[in-house]
C-alpha cells in the first residue's frame, strides 16, 4: 500500500473509533497502519492504553506494545509484552517470532522458537518466515497439531501418556481435548478445558473448543457464540476466529475482512520482524564478501557466524534427530500405534533428560 492510501483509511479508522473505542478490528488497523508509517510512539502510546483499559486482552495490544519497546531499546519490557503474548495464547507465531528476536539480543539461541513459529503460522506466512530465519517446522509440535492425528482415535493414548509425561503444557492438554472432541468422547472435554482455562483463561483454541461443545453437545447456540465473539476480540486473524452468528457494535464484517487482507497482502508484521531480524544477522553472502574484501580485519560476530546459532556438528545432529522423528512419524502411517507411542515417549523423555 501507498502511504496515502494508508493515511486515508486511518483518517476513515478514527473518526469510527470515537463512537466505538474499544472495536478490536478498529484498534488492531489503526496500530497496523501506524506501524506501516513507523509513527512508532502512536503505536506505543495507543497499545499501552488499550492493554490498561480493554476489556477483554488481545494479542495484538501486547505485540504492538512489545514492538513499540523493542523500537526504543527496551528490551526488557518487550519481553515482558512479547512473553504475555503467549501467555494469552500459547500459539500465537508472532509471539514466538520476537521472542526469538529478544533471545538473539541476549546471545540466546532462537531456533527452536522460530521452529514453533512456522508450525503455528497461516500457510502465506510459512515460506517466508522460513527464508528469513532459515528454520524449519518443529517436529515434535506439527506431529502433536496435525489434522490427521488428532482425527485418530489411536491418536488418542499418544496424547494422554505425552500429558501424563510432561509437567502442564496447555498445547498438548488442549490438542488432548480436541481429539475427544472429534472422536464424540463429550464427558471428557470439559474438565480439561476447565482447567486449562484456569492456567490460560483467553487461549483462543481452548476457548473455541468449548464454544463447539456447547454448540455441538449441549445445544446452547447463544452461550457458544458468547465464546466465538471473545476470540475475535482476543485474536481475530487466529484459526479458531469463528464469525459469531450475529454482529454487533464491536464487530463488523468489512472491517474483520480488511484486516485479513491486510495481514495476508501486506505482511506488516512479518515485514517488520524481517527488518529487526537482518539487524542482527547479517546475511551470509554479505559476510562472505566482506571477508573477501578485508580478510585481515574481519572479525566475526556471533550473531554472524551461524544464523541459526549452531554449529556443523549441531547441525548434523539436528538432521539425526529430524530423522528419527520422521521413524515415528511412518510407524503412525504404518498404523503401529503402540510403536509409536513408545517412540514418541522415549524421545521426549531424552528431550527432558537433556534439559536437565
Amino acid at each position: 500500500m501507498k502511504d496515502y492510501e494508508i493515511i486515508g483509511r486511518l483518517q476513515e479508522i478514527k473518526e469510527r473509533l470515537n463512537s466505538r473505542p474499544y472495536a478490536p478490528i478498529l484498534n488492531i488497523l489503526f496500530l497496523t497502519y501506524h506501524l506501516m508509517l513507523k509513527n512508532y510512539d502512536i503505536v506505543e502510546t495507543h497499545a499501552e492504553t488499550l492493554s490498561m483499559d480493554s476489556p477483554t486482552p488481545s494479542t495484538f495490544y501486547e505485540l504492538f506494545r512489545g514492538i513499540s519497546y523493542l523500537i526504543k531499546g527496551k528490551d526488557i519490557d518487550a519481553n515482558i509484552a512479547f512473553k504475555y503474548v503467549l501467555n494469552i495464547d500459547p500459539e500465537n507465531q508472532y509471539g514466538y517470532l520476537f521472542k526469538g528476536i529478544i533471545n538473539l539480543k541476549e546471545g540466546k539461541i532462537a531456533k527452536e522458537l522460530f521452529d514453533k513459529a512456522i508450525v503455528l503460522a497461516p500457510k502465506y506466512e510459512k515460506e517466508i518466515i522460513k527464508e528469513i530465519t532459515n528454520a524449519e517446522e518443529n517436529e515434535k509440535l506439527k506431529i502433536i497439531l496435525s489434522e490427521e492425528n488428532i482425527s485418530r482415535k489411536e491418536f488418542i493414548n499418544i496424547l494422554e501418556e505425552l500429558d501424563n509425561s510432561v509437567k502442564f503444557d496447555p498445547i498438548i492438554k488442549t490438542t488432548l481435548a480436541e481429539a475427544y472432541l472429534r472422536a464424540g468422547e463429550y464427558k471428557k472435554v470439559p474438565p480439561i478445558l476447565e482447567n486449562v482455562l484456569v492456567n490460560y483463561p483467553n487461549y483462543p483454541r481452548a476457548l473455541y473448543l468449548m464454544g463447539r461443545m456447547i454448540d455441538e453437545y449441549l445445544g446452547n447456540h447463544e452461550k457458544a457464540n458468547d465464546y466465538f465473539k471473545k476470540i475475535i476480540e482476543i485474536n481475530p486473524l487466529c484459526r479458531f476466529a469463528v464469525v459469531p452468528i450475529e454482529e454487533d457494535k464491536l464487530l463488523k464484517m468489512d472491517e474483520l475482512n480488511e484486516l485479513k487482507n491486510l495481514y495476508k497482502i501486506e505482511m506488516p508484521v512479518i515485514k517488520f520482524f524481517k527488518e529487526e531480524f537482518e539487524k542482527l544477522v547479517e546475511k551470509p553472502q554479505v559476510q562472505e564478501k566482506a571477508q573477501k574484501e578485508e580478510p585481515q580485519k574481519t572479525k566475526p560476530k556471533e550473531a554472524e557466524i551461524n544464523k541459526n546459532n549452531v554449529d556443523d556438528s549441531q547441525k548434523e545432529k539436528n538432521q539425526s534427530d529430524i530423522d528419527e522423528l520422521y521413524a515415528g512419524i511412518n510407524l503412525l502411517k504404518e498404523k503401529k500405534y503402540e510403536e509409536a507411542l513408545k517412540f514418541f515417549l522415549n524421545k521426549l523423555k531424552e528431550s527432558q533428560n537433556k534439559e536437565k
